[in-house]
């Protein structure tokens, strides 16, 4: 059996949630969970970003035959990736690379 306890809110606040709970056609309860896991990952070097819910859900299957641990782990890599491409460091990076190659003889 679940223990429940009551914690104070406005009124309004109170209003808000179950608006959004019915927006969302979920259980009050479910909202406020999700608040929890929300605010668990909020770190204050870091800003949320929202996606549609289903590409989160393939996304998601795509991460569990991976090392990310969270949806947020693997699009952080992906967008450092995608920057890293698209910079002009990358084609130095490359470069500086080869030449610390071909110092330890590893390519001629």
């Amino acid at each position: 059996m679940d223990t429940r306890t009551t914690i104070q809110v406005t009124e309004d606040l109170r209003r808000e949630l179950k608006v959004l709970a019915a927006a969302r056609d979920e259980p009050y309860q479910k909202v406020l969970e999700d608040m929890v896991e929300v605010f668990k990952e909020l770190d204050r070097d870091k800003t949320i970003i929202s996606i549609p819910a289903k590409l989160a859900e393939k996304v998601q299957k795509n991460i569990s035959k991976t090392d990310f641990e969270t949806l947020s782990d693997y699009v952080t890599f992906l967008l450092r990736v995608m920057l890293y491409e698209k910079g002009d460091d990358a084609g130095q990076d490359v470069e500086k690379i080869r030449e610390r190659l071909k110092k330890l003889g590893y390519l001629e």
